[in-house]
């Protein structure tokens, strides 16, 4: 079961989560909650772009696989210190 959380948002805060409730038409509770979640991924993707977090453990705090958090910083034009290649060979390895 969630937790509830009350929260006080300054007037430009609440005109974010306002124009995504709008634009995903969805309630403000849903487009707050989408707001936090793309806040944590850029939190993450950004400490993992600066060198302090692992490959590793950046795909497990965003809850994905490290071959799709891969397929994520390519899309973003993001660096992986391994090669796709040289992961699905560990793999097979691992198997």
């Amino acid at each position: 079961m969630a937790d509830i959380v009350s929260f006080r948002f300054k007037e430009h805060e609440l005109g974010h989560i306002q124009k995504l409730s709008i634009a995903k038409k969805v309630d403000k509770t849903a487009a707050a909650r989408e707001l936090i979640e793309y806040g944590w991924r850029y939190y993450v993707l950004s400490q993992y772009k600066e060198g302090r977090l692992s490959l590793e453990k950046t795909a497990k705090e965003l809850h994905t696989s490290i071959s799709e958090l891969m397929d994520l910083l390519a899309d973003m034009g993001m660096k992986s210190p391994i090669a796709y290649e040289d992961y699905l060979e560990g793999l097979k390895n691992i198997t």
